[in-house]
């Protein structure tokens, strides 16, 4: 693990079913339970009460999704759900959740708390990005996208060539102190499960007996990685090369170069955070613009040939092949 990419989380107090769902959600997230002295963020049951919220107009209010602030505290309300944010303790607590043995709340109850543990990582240095991650030669492959964009069955394919994997759609980024090199760029995982289309299952059959239904809207299916390819996980991975990626109603897939502008324009559109969420967004925008400028960067239109044999995608991502392609672009 590189210097500065750790994340955990502690309980403080008695697990309770108030917090069974926050906690949930933070192993979903893929981080590990530590004693909360020596964690990253820490999840409360009754911390001192937080401030009450001010009946003035929320600080934000987005699909929903309403945020009052006071002093370090945030409270994140979405209908009659309440969770407490104590930013200069790392502290979240809920206020008003349902029990995690309700099963019909559990995805939007589990989303809705992703967005405020992201609040908080925003805070702490660490950004969102829609997207999946592979390591190939000690290469970091970032591959961009909205979804149905192709971006897991890209990671897919490359897994079946054998290359190792970060995250196949959910990534948190954040810049690293690199001493006399300046700092760096590193990815890692946001999610801690596969997130898969009935399609992908066709295409994949292999996951089949690994999908299950747990955290998921209703169209899609979670497998756990780590399950089906032992020892494949990459923790953490430095960007060189990113993707932007698009299906293609044509028969050969297509790697083409974007210049650096090209790719922070298109970084800029996969996130509404840079827009909404005031405090983060100067460095938010920093990080990304880091990123385009430090990456080689491609339009990945994939075609039909990908269907058939979706581990092809390998042959074209070489990485000498990729930077003799952008050269002769530029």
């Amino acid at each position: 693990m590189i210097a500065g990419t750790a994340l955990s989380f502690g309980v403080l107090g008695q697990e309770t079913s108030q917090l069974s769902l926050a906690i949930l959600t933070c192993r979903y997230l893929g981080l590990p339970e530590v004693a909360p002295e020596a964690a990253d963020i820490i999840l409360a049951e009754s911390p001192p009460p937080p401030p009450e919220p001010s009946r003035a107009e929320p600080w934000l209010a987005w699909k929903g999704l309403t945020i009052h602030r006071q002093g370090s505290w945030l409270t994140l309300a979405y209908g009659a759900w309440q969770v407490a944010i104590d930013v200069a303790r790392r502290q979240v607590t809920p206020l008003a959740l349902p029990s995690d043995s309700d099963l019909s709340v559990a995805y939007p109850c589990y989303s809705y708390l992703r967005l405020a543990l992201l609040f908080l990582l925003r805070r702490m240095g660490w950004f969102e990005l829609h997207g999946g991650a592979c390591v190939q030669a000690e290469q970091g492959y970032v591959f961009i996208g909205p979804s149905g964009s192709g971006k897991t069955s890209a990671i897919l394919g490359l897994l079946d060539a054998g290359w190792r994997y970060v995250s196949d759609d959910a990534l948190l980024i954040k810049r690293i102190p690199a001493g006399s090199e300046g700092d760096a760029i590193c990815v890692r995982a946001g999610r801690e499960l596969f997130s898969v289309t009935t399609d992908e299952l066709r295409r994949f059959p292999h996951l089949h007996p690994h999908a299950e239904p747990r955290l998921q809207s209703a169209e899609k299916r979670a497998v756990n990685p780590r399950a089906i390819w032992p020892g494949r996980y990459e923790p953490v991975a430095k960007p060189a090369f990113l993707f932007f990626c698009q299906l293609h109603d044509a028969e050969q897939t297509q790697v083409l170069p974007l210049p650096a502008t090209d790719a922070l324009a298109r970084l800029m559109t996969s996130t509404p955070w840079l827009a909404l969420d005031r405090e983060t967004a100067a460095a938010h925008l920093a990080i990304y613009r880091q990123l385009a400028e430090s990456c080689y960067s491609f339009a990945l239109l994939a075609g039909r040939d990908l269907l058939r044999r979706p581990s092809a995608l390998a042959t074209h991502l070489s990485a000498s092949h990729l930077v003799r392609l952008y050269r002769a672009y530029a």
